[in-house]
């Protein structure tokens, strides 16, 4: 057997960025969990890649991943010598080629998704962030596909099912997890809406079927990193980029930049989420409605928080208030932008800014949702609780990780599951409290078999909420 030879542009790299062995496991297992991929790697493995061993797809790519964001520049599996070739990446192209239309590369993706031989690898892709291309500054002018259909009614009634369908899919994500509608979404994609823009011959209609199509398309990628798939996700994403672009819609571009930010944020990449959510602002320009620029000035007021730019993130968020106080959006998805979605934001960019009680004060006021928004609801519950528990109000924070607790079986999201694990992780630091005790073994409880019949009797609900049912 042939020698292997030592890693020595992993090890390069290590010294460059400062890290130990163990640092970096622990970030590749982090990463891993982010991707649904659970590892369980220590210095001793690192030390194994440093003598010239190669780990499996798709470790290589998360290697290359957490060092890109350790370094701060692109760094490919190739460049840590632990792929002799890129790895495999199916499907999931950065760009598309200029010859095929944004609408078949969503079809085809959308295909390969649904097909149990694909999907496994599609759901592996990993997520790298990419940097903030033309994308944000230019658009294209809409392609002009041979149409299927010549009569304009026809194309009228295809974008009114597809926008009633949006809302549709919106709210069933809302009420049930990301998780739970992906795939009945991706199908629709599939096989119906991704050939809405040949439905008409007027430019006009033919532009607004691509607008509802990028909606769905940005539906589908949300859904896509709530089912714990991020790279996937981020392919999604950049398919309705290029359908927003493709009808010339500089709004919806500027919202798909805003969602790709969250997730950026949410898997650590913290400058790069600001790069898009700034991306996402100068994208829409002077001109947008109201409510739309509210919905991206607190973005990026929230990951310029994160990274210390503090003066920039105050003016964001009073600057998102004024616009939010003028708004006169119509509601719906991609229309309107509630007080209590806005209160959240706000509430989370003021915790990074250390602002404890008025990020305390907003996330109070973001608890007015409506019924059926479970997963909001729950997500902000546990950000409330992860707020009051980090100054010590543990009884306070307990209560409302009670109510998160009651809303949690009706949700299937990644998203609320890595809540459920920060309060786990939470309640240990406090090993003798009562509250976080009885909290714990409520928690214990319900993850049973039994769960049912066994469980303890809650805590108090936070004061003046009811558990959902």
């Amino acid at each position: 057997m042939p020698k292997r030879e030592p890693n020595t542009q992993l090890a390069a790299l290590l010294t460059e960025i400062g890290w130990s062995a163990g640092d970096l496991a622990r970030r590749v297992n982090a990463a891993g969990a982010a991707h649904g991929v659970r590892l369980r790697y220590d210095r001793t493995a690192v030390a194994h890649w440093l003598g010239g061993t190669r780990p499996r797809h798709p470790v290589p790519a998360l290697v290359a991943s957490v060092l890109s964001h350790g370094s701060g520049r692109s760094i490919s599996p190739e460049e840590i010598g632990l792929t002799p070739v890129p790895a495999p990446g199916p499907l999931v192209r950065r760009r598309r080629p200029e010859a095929v239309d944004a609408a078949q590369c969503l079809r085809d993706l959308c295909r390969a998704d649904l097909d149990p031989t694909r999907h496994a690898a599609l759901a592996r892709s990993v997520y790298s962030p990419t940097a903030v291309d033309g994308r944000a500054s230019a658009s294209r002018a809409p392609t002009n596909p041979p149409r299927l259909v010549g009569r304009v009614d026809a194309g009228r009634a295809a974008s009114r099912t597809a926008r009633e369908l949006t809302q549709t899919f919106a709210d069933l994500s809302a009420r049930h997890g990301g998780r739970r509608i992906r795939a009945w979404l991706a199908l629709y994609l599939a096989r119906d809406a991704g050939h809405l823009p040949a439905a008409s011959d007027s430019p006009r209609l033919h532009a607004q079927l691509l607008v509802d199509v990028a909606q769905l398309t940005h539906l589908l990628a949300e859904t896509t990193a709530d089912s714990g798939h991020p790279g996937l996700a981020r392919a999604y994403f950049e398919i309705a980029l290029d359908l927003a672009d493709e009808a010339d819609d500089d709004r919806m571009h500027a919202i798909t930049l805003r969602a790709m930010s969250v997730q950026a944020m949410r898997l650590g990449h913290h400058e790069h989420a600001f790069r898009l959510a700034d991306a996402a602002v100068e994208r829409a320009g002077t001109a947008p409605d109201a409510a739309v620029l509210a919905f991206l000035l607190t973005q990026r007021a929230h990951s310029g928080a994160i990274i210390g730019r503090r003066h920039r993130a105050r003016a964001d968020l009073r600057a998102a208030e004024h616009h939010h106080d003028r708004s006169t959006a119509l509601p719906g998805p991609f229309t309107s932008y509630t007080p209590a979605a806005r209160h959240f934001r706000s509430g989370q960019a003021l915790r990074a800014l250390g602002e404890i009680p008025n990020a305390i004060a907003c996330l109070e006021a973001a608890r007015s949702r409506g019924p059926l928004n479970r997963r909001a609801t729950a997500l902000t519950e546990a950000t409330l609780a992860e707020t009051l528990a980090d100054i010590g109000h543990l009884e306070a924070a307990c209560a409302h990780w009670n109510v998160f607790l009651d809303l949690r079986p009706h949700l299937d999201s990644a998203e609320i599951e890595r809540a459920r694990a920060r309060m786990h992780e939470a309640l240990h630091r406090f090993p003798h409290q009562r509250d976080c005790t009885r909290l714990r073994q409520r928690e214990q409880a319900l993850e049973s078999p039994t769960a049912s019949r066994s469980a303890p009797p809650r805590a108090d609900a936070a004061p003046g909420h009811s558990a959902t049912t």
